[in-house]
């Protein structure tokens, strides 16, 4: 399964089995947390087969059960940046790994955790560092169910124009941004080609953890208009 794939499959699951990752599983995504880390100048950890791998942290939202795996999207705020670029930098690298964890033929749901300094121990947060989110993961106890999503001239539209003529790679890029998970699927993010034909403009719009949601969605548009000539504006 590739990852264009992965992202038609992905629907969040919030209730897991006892079942534990195979050596396979957690070593592809040991490999793939360490790729991200170098990339992005993130911590990202791995919690797995733990009895409560969320640390005893209680959740924004959703209701989980029994998650004994979790992906903890950990960094640091850059000097001079504000939180919104370490939230959309761990958007964008943690829904590449929950892709990745579909792949492997696992369940995720995203998940924005509460008191994290005051966990039991499942992750190491370094002086500075902070959590915006993490990514649970396993063997659901049943399928996840696909989303409603914003219509797509909602998440994309053209400079000066309509959204209807916009070039197809557009198109399949907002496709893809109408699959991203997003906080209570509100989806806050807008996407703009430029007059050019070339430059686009993702933007975060007011609403609950914007900018993770418009990492995730940006992830998902590169992946679907991947070997394009464009550029982020």
């Amino acid at each position: 399964m590739n990852l264009l794939e992965a992202m038609e499959l992905r629907h969040a699951v919030r209730d897991y089995t006892d079942e534990p990752l195979t050596a396979d599983q957690t070593a592809a995504l040991q490999e793939a947390i360490a790729s991200a880390n170098s990339r992005h100048g993130l911590d990202i950890q791995l919690v797995h087969d733990v009895p409560d791998a969320l640390g005893g942290c209680p959740t924004h939202y959703g209701r989980f059960k029994n998650v004994r795996n979790l992906i903890a999207l950990i960094g640091r705020d850059e000097p001079g940046a504000d939180e919104a670029d370490l939230d959309e930098r761990a958007g964008y690298a943690g829904e590449l790994l929950a892709l990745t964890a579909v792949s492997l033929g696992l369940d995720t749901s995203w998940a924005v955790l509460h008191e994290t300094a005051d966990h039991e121990g499942c992750w190491t947060l370094g002086e500075g560092e902070r959590m915006p989110a993490a990514i649970a993961l396993g063997h659901g106890t049943r399928p996840g169910r696909p989303h409603r999503s914003k219509p797509a001239d909602q998440l994309g539209a053209i400079e000066n124009g309509d959204y209807a003529d916009a070039p197809d790679w557009f198109h399949r890029g907002i496709e893809a941004v109408m699959l991203a998970p997003s906080a209570l699927g509100k989806q806050p993010v807008r996407f703009t080609l430029l007059a050019d034909g070339r430059t686009v403009r993702a933007e975060a719009l007011e609403g609950v953890q914007a900018e993770i949601c418009l990492g995730i969605a940006k992830l998902h548009f590169e992946l679907a208009v991947d070997g394009t000539d464009f550029v982020w504006a």
